[in-house]
């Protein structure tokens, strides 16, 4: 190929470059249902549990008893590579509440210690748990044997950080949603390092008897409830195509011109 025919090709790709190399940014959102999630009731030898169940409870019983959700959901296989996430939000519906227990808050907290569920389904409206089952989350254990022992929480009722990532208050039943810059930092951690991802701690009012809120888990879609559902919002730069790639490596090659 001669110079002329060279520079004449180059600048074809150079023409193309502005508008493909770049790309244009998409807005896209996904909404993600809870890969699992968990109640753990507070006992002194981690005797109950409820990883199947329909709900998730957070609060004290009217027996001044703690409970505590966990919600986990797969983020980073969600995302297509190089996703700019932009917001969060997470969507629980609070399908019931104590009487006279006014408007309480709950919040959600990164889980630091990975966790498991198992098969344990509490009967009726499950508020006094299940025996432990293997893979149960307890009150003393990420993991239990089945058998009394497992793998322990560094600290009874488990491993959270001490700030919540986003708080609401709740009172009337209904769809409850979590947004806030603190979340949207969580979200953004777990997409880019999964291992960090160990979800986070359904925290209610555990200052006084009588506050435990009861939310739907994901479990109960096929009895009516509504499942715990994660929306991401993020920007998408698509990677240029092969044709614009070759485009570009015949700029960029340098060539050699015959001698007349």
């Amino acid at each position: 190929m001669g110079q002329s025919n060279f520079w004449h090709v180059g600048c074809i790709a150079a023409a193309m470059m502005p508008c493909t190399i770049v790309g244009v940014a998409h807005a896209e959102m996904i909404s993600l249902h809870a890969t699992r999630d968990a109640t753990i009731y507070q006992s002194s030898d981690g005797s109950l549990a409820n990883g199947a169940g329909r709900f998730l409870f957070a609060g004290k019983t009217n027996q001044s008893l703690t409970r505590r959700g966990l919600l986990h959901f797969d983020v980073a296989s969600a995302l297509p590579t190089g996703a700019e996430i932009t917001a969060v939000r997470l969507t629980l519906h609070l399908s019931q509440v104590n009487a006279g227990g006014g408007p309480r808050d709950v919040s959600l907290h990164h889980a630091l210690t990975s966790w498991t569920t198992g098969a344990s389904n509490p009967t009726d409206t499950e508020s006094l748990g299940a025996p432990t089952l293997a893979g149960d989350s307890t009150w003393l254990h990420s993991s239990a044997d089945g058998t009394g022992g497992g793998t322990v929480w560094n600290m009874a009722g488990g491993d959270f950080t001490a700030y919540a990532s986003a708080t609401v208050t709740t009172q009337a039943l209904g769809l409850y949603t979590w947004s806030s810059l603190g979340l949207l930092n969580d979200v953004r951690l777990f997409a880019q390092d999964p291992s960090r991802n160990h979800g986070w701690f359904l925290i209610g009012d555990e200052t006084v008897a009588g506050t435990a809120r009861r939310f739907d888990s994901a479990d109960s879609s096929l009895e009516g409830g509504i499942v715990p559902t994660l929306e991401i919002d993020f920007n998408f730069v698509p990677a240029p195509g092969p044709v614009v790639l070759l485009a570009i490596a015949a700029f960029i090659t340098p060539r050699r011109t015959r001698r007349a």
